[in-house]
């Protein structure tokens, strides 16, 4: 029993890694894309 508890809490761990980690990374590429959007301007002004 004792070696199945193992890759289950890896695979829980793994889980909520990914969980709180892929929001942030999501947040941080669309923080870096708008910066660059508004420092390079739009073109129209």
């Amino acid at each position: 029993m004792p070696t199945t508890a193992i890759p289950i809490a890896a695979n829980f761990l793994a889980g909520s890694i990914l969980t709180l980690v892929l929001p942030g990374v999501v947040v941080i590429v669309v923080t870096v894309w708008y910066v660059r959007l508004w420092l390079r301007g739009t073109g129209e002004r």
